[in-house]
């Protein structure tokens, strides 16, 4: 579903509302109606848990790559010993 509203007129919209303003106001004061409003202040909200929860996946994704190079270079220096049992 796209827009035919500006993007920076959603922008301007999503910074109001978190500024404190109502949707009531934002929609009158930026000439839109109400339920367009209030449909970009809840997925502005999904949008920024996304973008958060993406930069959580990326940083684990490098912890564990870091980690998996730690484990080959230590297999290097210390190979595993050879079966006991």
């Amino acid at each position: 579903m796209s827009s035919h509203h500006p993007p920076a007129l959603r922008s301007q919209a999503l910074e109001l509302i978190s500024g404190g303003h109502s949707v009531r106001d934002v929609a009158r004061r930026l000439g839109l109606p109400q339920q367009t409003v209030y449909r970009w202040s809840r997925t502005g909200a999904s949008q920024s848990e996304l973008m958060q929860a993406h930069a959580r996946i990326e940083k684990l994704e490098n912890e564990i790559a870091t980690c998996r190079r730690v484990i080959d270079f230590m297999k290097e220096v210390m190979p595993p010993k050879g079966d006991t049992r």
